[in-house]
C-alpha cells in the first residue's frame, strides 16, 4: 500500500528518501518535523492518561508548534532540535538555536528572534546529540533574553540534558510550573493594579 505522499508526488518512497538525503536543508526540515511528530506522540500519551485534555499541532508561520489544554489553561509549546554536529559537552549540556525559520525586518530590525511571550514552554529534542527522539522541557521564563533586547530570547540557549535543574524530561512537571508562574503573576497584578 502506497503512502499518500507517494501518490501525491507520483514517486516511490525510495525516491522521496533519496531526494531528502541529497539536500541538507530538506534533511534538517524533516528532522524538525520528526521532532514535532515525536512530541505529538508524547502529547498523545498524556491525552490518553487524561493529564492533558486536548492539544493542536500547528504548521503555520508565527504560531507556536503546539497549543495544549492543561486543566483550564492553554499552554503554547515550541519544539526545536538541539544543534547537530555537537556531541554532548562533558558537563551534560547541549545547545539549541532559537530562531524562526523565516523572518524579515520590522522597523529596520531582524524579526527571526522569538519574543519572550511567543511560547510558554520550549521542548528541546535531543536526537542530534543522543540519536534518540527524547526531550527536555523548560518554561520560557527560565530562558535567557538577549542583552541588547531583553524582550527577545537569546539565539543560542544551553540545554541541560540530564540531572536536576530548570530543564526537565517530564512535560507534566513543566506544565504545572507554568500554572504556578501564571498564578504568581496574576497575584502580583492584583496587588499592584495599574
Amino acid at each position: 500500500m502506497k503512502h499518500p505522499l507517494e501518490i501525491k508526488l507520483n514517486v516511490g518512497a525510495s525516491d522521496i528518501m533519496d531526494a531528502i538525503a541529497a539536500g541538507f536543508r530538506a534533511e534538517a526540515d524533516v528532522k524538525g518535523k520528526l521532532a514535532e511528530l515525536g512530541l505529538k506522540k508524547v502529547l498523545d500519551s498524556l491525552l490518553s492518561q487524561n493529564i492533558v485534555t486536548g492539544f493542536e499541532w500547528h504548521d503555520a508561520d508565527g504560531v507556536p508548534d503546539f497549543t495544549v489544554q492543561y486543566r483550564s489553561a492553554t499552554v503554547r509549546i515550541e519544539c526545536k532540535n538541539v544543534r547537530s554536529g555537537h556531541k554532548l559537552s562533558g558537563d551534560g549540556w547541549a545547545t539549541v538555536e532559537l530562531q524562526k525559520t523565516r523572518g524579515g525586518k520590522k522597523d529596520g530590525k531582524p524579526t527571526r528572534g522569538y519574543a519572550l511571550d511567543h511560547f510558554d514552554i520550549l521542548a528541546a529534542c535531543l536526537f542530534n546529540s543522543s540519536g534518540k527522539w527524547e526531550y527536555r522541557f523548560i518554561p520560557t521564563a527560565n530562558l535567557q533574553p538577549r542583552d541588547e533586547d531583553p524582550t527577545t530570547l537569546k539565539v543560542m540557549q544551553k540545554v541541560l540534558v540530564s540531572g536536576k535543574g530548570r530543564w526537565s524530561d517530564r512535560l507534566p512537571d513543566v506544565l504545572e510550573t507554568i500554572l504556578r508562574l501564571r498564578a504568581a503573576t496574576s497575584g502580583r497584578l492584583r496587588k499592584n493594579p495599574g
